[in-house]
């Protein structure tokens, strides 16, 4: 399809307890550190200088912070690196690094040294749902995200289809009649009462 990269394979990654490099310390670097604590990841943190919040989350231990400028061994054990500096040189040299040791790179605003990309996330278990646009309109995936926000099925319809599904297993229910059957039983629910 025109302008869809298929080389791109989506996935999810579990860093709890892994060590993931995020090298420059800005507000998007903060953002996307938040996010990865959140995920359990252990986070390396490199810059001169960074914002308050990462300062106080490396004084809480919830993070590592060295600051000074990139060095090529802090990527040394890293499963992933996000390199979110502005400064262009920085984001070759932590590519070229990552490159060397096999290591993925979220190359914020920077598609042409990125080896990955992040997306808008939604999270509303048991629903995990990432967007991407490849680097390319990160607003509009923005954008996108919020009109899915809006018609995901709420905590009853999920709860129902929870039900539904230990019902198929007891019954045996084939795999291949489930989502017919899901999708008739969410429009009769759906449906106002007569």
């Amino acid at each position: 399809m025109p302008g869809v990269d298929a080389s791109l394979f989506p996935v999810f990654l579990k860093l709890a307890g892994r060590d993931v490099v995020v090298v420059g310390a800005g507000a998007i670097a903060e953002r996307k550190v938040e996010a990865l604590v959140g995920a359990g990841a252990r986070v390396r943190l490199v810059a001169p200088e960074a914002t308050a919040e990462l300062q106080r989350l490396a004084r809480e231990g919830f993070i590592e912070w060295t600051g000074r400028r990139f060095e090529e061994a802090d990527l040394d054990g890293a499963w992933m690196v996000v390199s979110s500096t502005g400064d262009a040189e920085t984001q070759r040299r932590v590519t070229a690094a990552a490159e060397t040791r096999r290591v993925f790179v979220l190359a914020v605003d920077d598609p042409p040294n990125a080896t990955a990309y992040s997306g808008a996330v939604i999270r509303r278990l048991p629903f995990l749902i990432a967007i991407s646009s490849s680097g390319a309109t990160p607003a509009l995936t923005r954008v996108v995200r919020e009109i899915i926000e809006q018609v995901l099925p709420g905590p009853d319809w999920v709860e129902h289809a929870k039900a539904l599904r230990r019902r198929w297993i007891a019954d045996g229910t084939p795999m291949g009649e489930r989502f017919g059957s899901l999708v008739r039983d969410l429009k009769d629910r759906s449906r106002p009462n007569e």
